[in-house]
């Protein structure tokens, strides 16, 4: 039998079902709309679950006098907060190998999801240097209280609307665990993370 005739009686049998059997309406995702309200209270709740540091002030001097109170004077600080400057010159690194030793990185959130206490970040929050958050021994995140929303699925719709590049959600400090349920805090990022909720 030719390769002629094979795909000739293919063509057909496909017509021939396609006519029995027309084409389903394409299904499409559930929008998952929960009509629910971005609270303040589960997301501090949720924060303190998984291992962050909740502050909440109303002015950006307030997160000043935390921060000369719990980094020590000799660390190293990167910041992508113009109200709180760093002691280390982003701009100046070219090569991110330079980034390690990094006490704190201090940087600004976009949103923050109540039900699993994360924060988006994306490149305009993280600069040139995407390895920062992973790299700095600290987190110190600003959240502004009135950016939150209630669950993961709109916090996709929310990212859907931002048009950058890489960006991340970062839920507390770095978490480990294996089968026989120990538990590593710091061993592939951040060993602690603050999230300041500026009201």
């Amino acid at each position: 039998m030719s390769r002629t005739t094979i795909l000739h009686a293919v063509r057909q049998a496909q017509d021939v079902r396609a006519h029995r059997h027309p084409p389903h309406e394409v299904k499409t995702t559930p929008s998952f709309d929960l009509n629910t309200t971005p609270s303040l209270a589960e997301f501090i709740a949720t924060l303190d679950l998984i291992g962050a540091q909740v502050i909440r002030g109303r002015s950006f001097s307030e997160a000043a006098a935390w921060l000369s109170e719990n980094v020590p004077a000799q660390a190293s600080t990167a910041s992508r907060v113009v109200e709180l400057p760093g002691t280390v010159d982003l701009s100046a690194i070219h090569d991110p190998h330079l980034l390690d030793g990094i006490h704190t990185a201090i940087l600004p959130a976009r949103f923050g999801v109540c039900e699993n206490g994360a924060v988006w970040l994306d490149e305009t929050e993280l600069g040139p240097h995407r390895v920062l958050p992973f790299i700095a021994e600290h987190l110190f995140l600003v959240l502004k209280a009135r950016e939150l929303v209630s669950t993961m699925h709109q916090a996709y719709q929310r990212i859907g609307s931002i048009e950058t590049g890489f960006g991340l959600f970062l839920a507390g400090p770095s978490k480990t665990a294996d089968i026989e349920q120990c538990l590593v805090i710091g061993a592939h990022g951040a060993r602690g993370a603050t999230v300041f909720i500026l009201d």
